[in-house]
C-alpha cells in the first residue's frame, strides 16, 4: 500500500529544494518553486518523531503583542531549515457532529476567559485531518505555554517571508518544519488556508 501525502496541505512556495526525511535512509526530495499537488511515495515513518531537545529549548511562546493574535511561538536563537518541530497534537474526534458538540460547549469555555478569550474563535486551534472527517482539537494544549508545540504556531500569508513553516500530512499524523532557516527573534508561522478565515477576515493578521 502506497502512502499518499497531500500537497494540498503545503503552505508556503520556497525556492530551495526541500528533503523529507523516512525510514531506511529514504527521502523524498521536493525541488524548485513548483511542487506537485499530490505525490505518491512508498509507506514510510517519519524520522525524529521527537523533536530534538535543543530546537525545543530555542523556541519560547510569548505575547505577540497584538490582541488578536494573542500569543505565538519565538526563536530563542537560529533554527535550520527543514527542521522538524513535532506533530499537531490534541483530542481526536471522528465526526463534524461530534466536533460541533464540542464547539458549542467551547463557546462557554471562551466567555469564562473573559478578556482573555475575547479574540478566541472556538474553532481556533481545530485542524482537519482527512479534508474533514476526523478533527484535531488543541484548544486544551495551546493553554499550556511554557514549552512550545505546533498548536502555538500562528498564521502567515502563503509567499510571504513570515510564512516559515510548512506542514506535511502523513497518515493520521500532521507533521511541522521549518522551511527556511529561522533566526532569532523571529516569530515561526505557516498559512492556515482559506478555510480557517472564511467568515473573519476581519480578524486575518
Amino acid at each position: 500500500m502506497k502512502t499518499l501525502i497531500s500537497f494540498l496541505l503545503f503552505t508556503v512556495a520556497y525556492s530551495a529544494a526541500f528533503s523529507v526525511p523516512c525510514a531506511n535512509f529514504l527521502q523524498v526530495n521536493l525541488k524548485g518553486d513548483t511542487v506537485p499537488k499530490d505525490l505518491v511515495v512508498p509507506p514510510f515513518t517519519l524520522i525524529g518523531s521527537m523533536v530534538d531537545d535543543d530546537i525545543l529549548n530555542n523556541i519560547e511562546i510569548e505575547h505577540t503583542g497584538i490582541a488578536e493574535k494573542g500569543y505565538g511561538a519565538f526563536a530563542k536563537g537560529t533554527i535550520a531549515s527543514h527542521s522538524f518541530l513535532g506533530f499537531y497534537q490534541g483530542r481526536r474526534y471522528p465526526s463534524k457532529e461530534k466536533l460541533d458538540e464540542v464547539m458549542t460547549e467551547r463557546v462557554q469555555q471562551i466567555q469564562e476567559m473573559g478578556d482573555e478569550g475575547k479574540y478566541i474563535y472556538p474553532m481556533d486551534y481545530v485542524i482537519s485531518q482527512d479534508g474533514g472527517t476526523t478533527w484535531i482539537d488543541g484548544f486544551d494544549r495551546a493553554q499550556v505555554r511554557y514549552y512550545f508545540e505546533p498548536v502555538h504556531l500562528n498564521h502567515a500569508d502563503e509567499g510571504a517571508d513570515k510564512c516559515n513553516v510548512i506542514r506535511i500530512l502523513e497518515d493520521d499524523r500532521i507533521a511541522f518544519f521549518t522551511s527556511r532557516d529561522i533566526l532569532e527573534g523571529e516569530e515561526l508561522a505557516f498559512n492556515y488556508g482559506q478555510e480557517f478565515w472564511e467568515g473573519r477576515k476581519e480578524m486575518k493578521f
